[in-house]
């Protein structure tokens, strides 16, 4: 058998692998990655501490308070929607059982064939379920918390790190590949960030004018989704479309504007804005992006599919400071020229 065909089957085997351990260890690696992601986003807080001359522990502490607090904050708002929709659930069950024994009339098919199960029968089959995805959030949480911190303490002596481990010219090549890394996940992540935070208020803001119910919630749903390419926003729309037929049944005028409206801003902003905006920042291929998107998704689920593109990015800023690599850079880009900003300098040890 040829080398090369040897070679290849032998390097499938390695990320099939690879895959494999990622997905076990997923309780690991999705803090780790979402710590140093979220150190990419208070990246010009922790800049703006240094340039004032905070002390590192000062500065530290600051940036680990505010995203404590914000987390905090993401909690309690969640369990408030969680008992809000628990409220209106109750409030529409009856409806919504009239609506689907319309369907089922329509589609000619009789009551007797479903199973007499209640409600509540389904959700207490769920409980245990939901009591298990909520205690491994909360440990991820927690774990998240404990690397972002201690991420936070070691940020200003990277590069003194760096330079004792290798060789000058080494040391340099590796800095510049970790700080392209940083500044462009950064500016990426600070930008979707942004168009989250439109498309988020803009959903609220229709939902809220067409008197839609959890209207917020929606909204902050919205903005979460908005995070994970293509997928995102279409699944954004159907919640609160389904929230509107519920809730103005037997009309459908209101929900058919409901989702006009819903879709002209998710398509406006994916089509317009975001491209324009982040657009070949990261000079990945759609098709790229996809694949990042569905491989991520496959071995971490919802968490994966969120980082797929920052991941993708990361692989082709790597694969272009090696020369043998180039080659996979180039066919993972969009094929126009991508101006990469230039790389911070070093940063003298803190002590």
């Amino acid at each position: 058998m040829d080398i090369k065909v040897l070679v290849a089957l032998a390097a499938l085997l390695c990320a099939i692998a690879v895959g494999f351990v990622l997905r076990l260890t997923g309780n690991i690696f999705i803090p780790l990655l979402i710590a140093w992601f979220m150190l990419q986003v208070f990246r010009p807080v922790i800049a703006l501490g240094r340039k004032i001359k905070l002390p590192p522990f000062v500065n530290t502490a600051l940036v680990f308070a505010v995203f404590f607090s914000l987390c905090y904050i993401g909690i309690m708002f969640f369990i408030t929607q969680v008992v809000e929709f628990h409220r209106i659930f109750g409030q529409y069950q009856s409806k919504l059982y009239e609506m689907t024994m319309e369907i089922m009339k329509v589609l000619q098919i009789p009551p007797e064939s479903l199973p007499r199960i209640t409600w509540m029968d389904i959700v207490g089959r769920y409980l245990h379920n939901i009591w298990e995805i909520t205690l491994d959030i909360a440990s991820k949480f927690v774990l998240t918390l404990i690397f972002f911190f201690f991420m936070l303490m070691e940020s200003p002596y990277l590069n003194n790190k760096i330079d004792r481990a290798f060789s000058c010219e080494n040391a340099n090549k590796l800095k510049n590949i970790v700080s392209s890394i940083s500044i462009d996940t950064s500016r990426y992540l600070g930008t979707l960030f942004l168009i989250s935070m439109v498309t988020g208020a803009l959903v609220w803001l229709i939902l809220e004018v067409m008197g839609v119910e959890l209207a917020i919630g929606w909204g902050v749903l919205a903005f979460l989704l908005n995070f994970i390419p293509t997928v995102g926003s279409i699944v954004a729309t159907v919640p609160p479309v389904m929230m509107a037929v519920l809730q103005f049944s037997p009309g459908y005028v209101r929900p058919a504007m409901v989702l006009l409206l819903l879709f002209a801003v998710q398509f406006g902003i994916g089509n317009f804005v975001t491209p324009k905006l982040v657009g070949d920042k990261l000079g990945l291929s759609p098709v790229v992006i996809m694949l990042s998107l569905m491989l991520w998704g496959t071995i971490w689920g919802i968490p994966g599919a969120i980082l797929s593109v920052p991941i993708a990015a990361i692989v082709k800023i790597v694969c272009e400071n090696f020369e043998s690599l180039k080659p996979i850079a180039v066919m993972m880009g969009t094929g126009k020229k991508v101006k990469h900003p230039t790389p911070e300098p070093a940063e003298p040890e803190t002590t």
